[in-house]
């Protein structure tokens, strides 16, 4: 495939009128293009998005196992843009390694996965227990429900691909460092943001923790004379950060305000289950199209150590593309290297 005349996205944040070839699956600058041309005149070209948090889409709750909404799901991310996504899970470990299974099955079964769905790359672990105001388990019941513990972690990763890939910790529990210490080695740890100290998040940091879940839109303030989580997190480059894009619960200038400080390091994550339109109105709400667009890209991808795979268009990474219009309207979606909208 060959895709002409388009504004491509470039990895600097800057668009570049030049083609793009694809060859299967994959970008490849040097292929020669036999088979469908794309013009693209007046269209802007995108990495595919990635989604590292998808917990509601499609009218359908994730954390509701069952290969027909796995599949559901994925289609519906497809045609909104996001090419790659991680699903969520919660507790209890028993229901999260039930879900695991699932969506490792649906991976494997290539008869259930269609041209026009995202790629389920895993799941994320949330909520951790501590960090769950309504949980107040006795000893007998903390381990049906906890999973922050290395053995249980293990236990749901053995259900196969490393399917976990992002696990969330609360840095206020004792001796959570040593867990973050030894987790990080398998997957993505976040830091769920409430009361931790600066100290608390730093040596989770230090521990290997290097993404901070942010999950509401009011400006962050620094302060050297009493720092917080979020002065830990700015003082790590390491460290990424997840921001929402939405007015619930702040204003546009705090949301303006929160990119502009981290920019470079925000992961984009979107609270009503659409990813594309969360950076749509970013854009709209006056971030920088490029530090939106890398939010909702390349910053996911870097989340997930899968940068060489997915999150640009440079060459070997998975030709999922989307084109849009100047508003940023979708118009064509090419997944894995087939046109599906």
């Amino acid at each position: 495939m060959r895709i002409k005349n388009a504004k491509v996205y470039q990895a600097d944040g800057t668009f570049a009128e030049t083609d793009i070839v694809t060859e299967g699956e994959f970008i490849k600058s040097d292929a020669s293009a036999d088979g469908e041309i794309v013009d693209a005149y007046d269209l802007i070209a995108l990495p595919g998005l990635v989604d590292i948090r998808v917990r509601q889409a499609a009218d359908t709750v994730y954390d509701d196992a069952g290969n027909y909404a796995v599949d559901k799901v994925a289609r519906f991310e497809a045609g909104n843009g996001v090419t790659s996504f991680v699903g969520t899970v919660e507790l209890p470990a028993a229901h999260a390694k039930k879900v695991a299974k699932t969506v490792v099955d649906w991976n494997a079964d290539e008869a259930d996965r269609h041209d026009d769905c995202a790629a389920v790359l895993g799941l994320s672990l949330e909520r951790p227990l501590g960090h769950i105001e309504d949980a107040k388990p006795s000893p007998e019941s903390w381990k049906d429900l906890a999973y922050d513990d290395v053995d249980t972690f293990d236990d749901l990763q053995s259900v196969g691909d490393g399917v976990f890939k992002v696990v969330d910790v609360d840095a206020t529990q004792e001796g959570m460092h040593t867990y973050v210490g030894l987790v990080s080695k398998k997957a993505t740890v976040g830091v769920v943001d409430n009361d931790a100290t600066f100290a608390q998040t730093e040596k989770a940091i230090k521990a290997g923790a290097t993404l901070v879940s942010r999950r509401w839109d009011e400006r962050i303030v620094l302060d050297e004379k009493k720092p917080g989580m979020m002065d830990a997190a700015f003082k790590n480059d390491q460290v990424l950060v997840e921001l929402v894009a939405h007015e619930d619960n702040g204003s546009k200038e705090d949301i303006v305000a929160n990119f502009a400080l981290l920019q470079g390091r925000t992961v984009l994550v979107a609270e009503d289950g659409n990813l594309f339109d969360a950076m749509r109105r970013a854009i709209e709400m006056g971030v920088p199209a490029n530090v939106a667009i890398d939010a909702a890209t390349s910053g996911p991808a870097r989340a997930l150590k899968m940068g060489d795979k997915v999150g640009s268009l440079e060459d070997g990474r998975y030709a999922d593309i989307v084109l849009v219009d100047s508003s940023y309207h979708i118009k064509h979606v090419i997944n894995r290297g087939k046109t599906i909208l």
